[in-house]
């Protein structure tokens, strides 16, 4: 198991969920395997959205941890990645789900299970990703 490797982190102590729309342009490694996109809570150890493409499996796994254990896992076998490829992804979260988008498709909605929204503070991005741009915006609710 290697270690994670963090990639970025930022805060935003007024909350990032909902309206808010977080765009992540990078490309991942040629022996990319898998990178996460984490939102996180201010307390604690708690994943509101874990957002995590596996290369060996093509699939996409999202889950949450929260009180101290992974919930059941959603799995998505829509994979339009690949290893040294860049990518844009889109994660936008309305008051009832986050919305994922990659090079502008959506893949995949998942629906909120910290329904403490404004709880949501700190996104991070971890493991065999190199990031070249990091875009966070306030979005209108439709």
């Amino acid at each position: 198991m290697s270690s994670m490797a963090l990639r970025f982190e930022a805060s935003y102590p007024e909350g990032l969920c909902p309206g808010w729309s977080v765009i992540v342009k990078g490309e991942t490694s040629s022996s990319a395997n898998m990178f996460e996109i984490n939102f996180l809570c201010n307390a604690g150890d708690q994943i509101a959205f874990h957002f995590n493409p596996r290369f060996s499996d093509s699939k996409i796994i999202c889950n949450s941890f929260l009180s101290s254990h992974w919930g059941p896992e959603e799995v998505t076998d829509t994979f339009p990645l690949k290893a040294k490829e860049p990518f844009q992804i889109e994660i936008y979260s309305d008051p009832d789900y986050f919305h994922v988008s990659i090079d502008e498709n959506k893949i995949l909605q998942y629906k909120h299970r910290q329904k403490q929204l404004s709880a949501i503070t700190k996104l991070q991005v971890v493991n065999d990703v190199r990031i070249s741009s990091m875009e966070i915006t306030k979005r209108s609710l439709y």
